[in-house]
């Protein structure tokens, strides 16, 4: 009798299936490289190991949930992409899988400069290549294949297109604005201007958002901001609920209340495609922390309905607040530089994050920033972690 579980969605763009791979093995952790990079240079996507080539789940075994941390993968890309960086999520599940097996999922985001190129060989110990020093891998269809002419003329006019935000930011600001010219040896000294300015046209465009090295600038400079002025905390959340990094500060640092930040929530389940990586992990930790048990499974509902891969698996993995609220405990259980993050005061925790944020720019934040703002967010809305 076939007791295999019913399958997965079907491989596609955004969904790579492995039956088995095995990070410890230096073919595997080519593919991995390889297959990772693709999907940055592409939408981004996952990678789930431990389901078959039909898509019916199967597993690994759960001795191997170590040979998955985080930090490793994290050192196994930078020692091929250094000196870029790209920050990947990675999880485990038993559901669907017989008992002491677990599926791995690594979550790649979208890179946000395109393209990531491959800094070394990847060689084989036979001697064959699984490709070469300068190599860029794109995702398309369902398979890592190298760019094409299509793809380059794509992040050309990506490029051209940022560049021209920038320059109709200038364009549209309103005529209180005061604009200056800032050279490229000088240092934003004036957060609170770049932030009013990019709060104006937030409030003509709400699409135009923060990125991720504005977010960490202005993390950075926290103290001067006025979190006061007209739509400045909408635009700071909302901007860092698709890049994680800064998301949880900025909810304890603006103030913000559970009425926004619900509305905050339900309106990211409308993102772009692109925009769904970060954010649906994001949302269930943010959504036990400030719904009712009644709300917050109203959400779920929202998110399982959904037609974005990403927010579906995040509905599956926190189905109820019981669930999520235990995440942000995990979460908030760890320990940094061999600190537990509860023996660290208020100050402390966002000294951390600071020293953070000056080391590293948005491609390269470190995985322990957000556990920090989780934490420091929790003893400002004084939700205490379960016994």
């Amino acid at each position: 009798m076939d007791d295999r579980k019913a399958p997965l969605p079907q491989e596609g763009q955004q969904l790579e299936f492995k039956e088995a791979l095995d990070p410890t093995a230096a073919k595997d952790r080519l593919t991995l490289v390889k297959e990772v990079v693709a999907f940055a240079n592409a939408n981004g996507g996952k990678i789930v190991v431990g389901v078959a080539d039909d898509g019916v789940p199967i597993g690994v075994p759960a001795a191997q949930a170590t040979r998955w941390d985080p930090s490793k993968i994290g050192d196994l890309l930078d020692s091929f992409i250094g000196p870029d960086h790209l920050e990947v999520s990675i999880s485990t599940s038993t559901e669907n899988v017989a008992e002491g097996m677990i599926l791995v999922t690594i979550d790649v985001p979208q890179y946000e400069a395109p393209p990531l190129v491959l800094g070394k060989d990847g060689n084989h110990s036979g001697g064959s290549q699984a490709f070469r020093r300068y190599s860029v891998f794109v995702r398309h269809n369902t398979k890592a294949e190298p760019a094409r002419r299509g793809d380059y003329l794509k992040w050309r006019d990506d490029l051209r297109n940022r560049i021209l935000q920038q320059f109709q930011m200038a364009v549209e600001a309103p005529e209180t604005a005061h604009l200056r010219i800032i050279g490229d040896d000088e240092v934003r000294d004036e957060p609170n201007f770049f932030l009013s300015r990019a709060a104006d046209l937030f409030r003509q465009r709400p699409e135009k958002l923060l990125d991720g090295d504005d977010l960490l600038y202005l993390f950075r400079n926290r103290e001067v901001l006025d979190f006061t002025a007209d739509l400045v905390p909408g635009l700071l959340v909302q901007s860092a609920r698709q890049r994680r990094a800064t998301l949880f500060f900025w909810l304890a640092l603006s103030g913000v209340g559970a009425m926004r930040v619900t509305r905050i929530l339900g309106g990211a389940l409308h993102m772009s495609d692109r925009d769904k990586s970060d954010m649906a992990s994001a949302v269930p930790l943010v959504a036990a922390l400030y719904l009712s048990a009644t709300d917050y499974a109203e959400l779920v509902g929202l998110m399982a309905a959904s037609s974005y891969a990403h927010i579906l698996e995040a509905a599956k993995e926190f189905p109820t607040i019981i669930e999520a609220r235990a995440a942000v405990d995990e979460r908030r259980n760890g320990a940094i530089d061999r600190v537990q993050l509860a023996d660290l005061a208020d100050d402390q925790l966002l000294d951390q994050a600071t020293a953070l944020a000056e080391e590293h720019n948005s491609g390269h934040i470190s995985r322990r920033m957000p556990n920090l703002g989780l934490e420091y967010l929790g003893r400002r809305l004084r939700i205490p972690k379960a016994e």
